[in-house]
């Protein structure tokens, strides 16, 4: 059986060289993500066959990461024997089409694999979020008009001596929010404040906007390959006009400049997530699948 341990930030480095082995665009394997979600969940990592793999504990429920950085056939195996022994239910995600491949060809027939809509992760061009060009962005366009003709307002990138405000103005949004997804926003929360208390460990990078010298919109996230970089958060006050389209042009435009492909995530199924995804136009989506106790 895989042994697991609770995952730690001296798990970065190595996480980071199984990556280098075999670059992932998922942002399940993006170490941020991993290390500040055990703040709402146990989140545990093993290593076989030369691989990582991470596992999720939610109630009575174990949901594995699918492995990457050596030989996965090993490491499947491994897995799926773990899995068995432990008699729990479980789900197995973040597969690509070629993972799947190779769970079916280890386990022919034994396991239902599907793709899982909810959990594609949008990505997008940097140079289409920066221009935000043509007409299909002409609503983003005149948000972001409005916002810089009617306040007073500025630019800087996330630094340990701002994280405070940024906390601040995470709490003042929760509060704004708490009749919608409620639970899921507290525990958000919580992801939030550990990320920001480990920021420069984890190597995240952000920025805030400013109106009448208020926090008002920040973001935040890390690089997941050379030419890709991961948002994890983005948080605007809703009564700010132009406040989301402006925190992410200006951020992408000042910040990321690097990269070729922007990662905003998966919509998790939720309508109004996924209609806002959509309407910034993703070049391509990252395909996940899915496998689960039937």
């Amino acid at each position: 059986m895989l042994e697991f341990h609770p995952v730690s930030l001296a798990d970065r480095e190595l996480i980071k060289q199984k990556l280098t082995l075999e670059p992932r665009q998922g942002c399940e394997y993006a170490f941020g993500n991993i290390f500040s979600y055990s703040a709402k969940y146990p989140i545990f990592v093993a290593e076989t066959g030369g691989c990582f793999l991470t596992k999720c504990v939610v109630k009575d429920m174990d949901y594995y990461c699918f492995p990457v950085g050596g030989d996965k056939e090993v490491a499947v195996r491994e897995m799926i024997e773990t899995i068995e022994q432990s008699g729990r239910k479980y789900e197995v995600y973040g597969m690509t089409a070629a993972d799947a491949a190779i769970l079916e060809a280890a386990f022919p027939g034994r396991f239902p694999i599907a793709p899982e809509r909810d959990s594609f992760d949008y990505v997008y061009l940097r140079e289409d979020l920066v221009s935000l060009a043509g007409k299909k962005y002409q609503s983003k366009r005149n948000h972001i008009a409005f916002f810089t003709r009617n306040y007073r307002w500025s630019y800087e990138r996330i630094t340990p001596a701002t994280i405070p405000e940024c906390i601040a103005m995470s709490e003042q949004w929760l509060e704004n929010n708490k009749n919608e997804y409620h639970n899921d926003l507290v525990e958000e929360f919580s992801m939030i404040k550990k990320a920001f208390a480990n920021y420069e460990d984890l190597g995240l990078i952000g920025g805030l906007l400013r109106v009448d010298g208020q926090v008002v919109a920040y973001t935040m996230g890390e690089s997941v390959t050379d030419e890709m970089f991961c948002i994890h958060i983005e948080k605007a006050f809703a009564d700010v006009r132009g406040a989301y389209p402006m925190i992410n042009q200006t951020f992408v435009r000042e910040e990321l400049g690097a990269y070729r492909y922007i990662n905003r995530e998966d919509d998790v199924g939720h309508d109004n997530l996924r209609k806002a995804k959509l309407s910034y136009h993703p070049a391509f989506f990252v395909e996940k699948y899915e496998m689960r106790t039937v």
